[in-house]
């Protein structure tokens, strides 16, 4: 599926890489257990299936109850480009400030 149809789009997904987004925490325990299991840098295309292996092993989430929680903090958004590739772009930096974040949840209307 497309999620970068127009040149707006990719304007609006630079923003969220390259700018300051209000990360969304809907489950702090899985957050928390991601960023400490970030893997060191130097990041590439195969960071993003090394670190979900990990996170997979450690909390026994799978499918959406691990992806989603994760696409909310490190995008903000519900939906967009898949996170493997988005991760090398996001940067270990701010994916660890985004999953420490406080952010909203959705849960609270917020």
């Amino acid at each position: 599926r497309g999620n970068l149809v127009v040149f707006l789009d990719v304007v609006e997904w630079w923003r969220i890489l390259e700018g300051e987004i209000v990360p969304v925490r809907e489950d702090p325990e899985l957050l928390d257990a991601a960023r400490d299991l970030l893997p060191a840098e130097p990041w590439d295309g195969s960071t993003w299936a090394q670190w979900v292996a990990a996170l997979k092993a450690r909390s026994s989430r799978k499918g959406r109850a691990l992806f989603h929680p994760l696409r909310l903090a490190l995008t903000g958004r519900e939906e967009g480009p898949e996170l493997a590739a988005l991760l090398p772009l996001i940067g270990r930096v701010k994916a660890e400030a985004r999953l420490s974040a406080p952010g909203v949840s959705l849960r609270q209307g917020q």
